[in-house]
């Protein structure tokens, strides 16, 4: 078993996975794009956390969007 600290990855890979993530979250990636991108993140740490914040700004995005529009109290 490796551990992830272990794992080499990529710099270009992290800047793709990393420019992928928007697309991740909307759905828009194709299959393939998609299997690479949840590859890169099972095994990089860096990304993993990328990730994990622009998906919280997105949340929070989304429910502040919501309370503007009167849908949440």
């Amino acid at each position: 078993m490796t551990s992830i600290s272990a794992v080499r990855v990529d710099q270009q890979e992290c800047r793709s996975t990393r420019a992928a993530i928007p697309g991740y979250l909307d759905r828009r990636l194709e299959p393939r794009s998609l299997r690479r991108f949840e590859t890169h993140i099972d095994r990089c740490p860096g990304c993993i956390r990328a990730f994990i914040d622009v998906r919280q700004v997105a949340w929070a995005r989304r429910n502040a969007d919501a309370r503007r529009l009167g849908r949440v109290s």
